[in-house]
C-alpha cells in the first residue's frame, strides 16, 4: 500500500469546498476605529462578566480565609483570592482575629506585602477599639 498516492491526496482536498469563517464581531458598517467596548459585546453574546467572586456567600469566603493550615499552591491561591474579595467587599472586619495574625505575620512568605499589610490595619483597628473600652 502506497502512503503518498495521489489518489489519496486528491480524495482529502477539494479545491470547489467553501469553509464559512466566524464573523469578526464588527457590521459592515463599523469601522476599525468604532471597536466595541468588551463589556457591550459581552452583554450582546448573553454573558455576564461581572458576576464572579460576588456569587459567593460570606460563610464560604470566611470558611476558606479562615482555614490557614497547608502550604499548598492552589490553597494558598483561595486564600488570597478570597482574602482580597473580602477587601474589595469591605468584610474583612468578619475574619477571624487568628486567622488575621497568620496573614499578618506572613511565615514563609505565602501571601505577599499587600495581604500582610492589610490583615496588619485590620488588626491595628480591632486593637485600637479594644483599648477605647477598656478606658
Amino acid at each position: 500500500m502506497a502512503w503518498n498516492s495521489t489518489s489519496e491526496k486528491t480524495k482529502r482536498t477539494t479545491p470547489g469546498k467553501v469553509v464559512e469563517m466566524r464573523a469578526s464581531g464588527k457590521g459592515p458598517s463599523e469601522t476599525a476605529g468604532e471597536e466595541k467596548p468588551k463589556d457591550e459585546l459581552a452583554r450582546e453574546r448573553g454573558k455576564d462578566l461581572h458576576s464572579g467572586m460576588e456569587l459567593l456567600e460570606l460563610d464560604f469566603l470566611l470558611s476558606v480565609v479562615e482555614n490557614t493550615k497547608g502550604d499548598d499552591k492552589n490553597d494558598v491561591t483561595m486564600r488570597k483570592l478570597n482574602f482580597n474579595e473580602l477587601l474589595r467587599r469591605d468584610q474583612l472586619n468578619e475574619a477571624d482575629s487568628h486567622s488575621l495574625a497568620v496573614y499578618a505575620i506572613n511565615e514563609g512568605n505565602l501571601y505577599g506585602k499587600d495581604i500582610q499589610c492589610e490583615a496588619m490595619k485590620e488588626l491595628t483597628t480591632r486593637t485600637a477599639h479594644k483599648s477605647k473600652r477598656s478606658s
